[in-house]
């Protein structure tokens, strides 16, 4: 059986703190593409951190549920079908890191 390819790259950074007014956009960059998310911090009563978080261009809205791996969720198809998505792990990323 022959090799995977290597997946490609991923990237993130933030673009914008959400210090200001409480909006903030970071972007994902994998392969090559980029593709930019606003987001803003939401009230969660079931522990962790919630998020709204929205990729410009598009009209959905994700809510983002960040804390312990167990505790993690999302609204999007990827999480849906392989219970993580690119939205739980930018978020997670930027908290570890001290962004947000």
């Amino acid at each position: 059986m022959p090799d995977a390819p290597p997946k490609p790259a991923r990237t993130i950074a933030l673009v914008r703190s959400p210090a200001k007014d409480g909006v903030g956009v970071y972007r994902i960059t994998v392969g090559g593409q980029t593709q930019f998310y606003t987001f803003h911090e939401i009230r969660c009563d079931i522990g962790g951190r919630g998020f709204a978080v929205h990729r410009l261009g598009l009209g959905t809205l994700y809510h983002v549920r960040i804390g312990r791996p167990i505790d993690c969720s999302c609204e999007c198809m990827g999480f849906l079908s392989r219970n993580t998505c690119r939205h739980v792990l930018g978020m997670r990323v930027l908290v570890a890191k001290g962004l947000l």
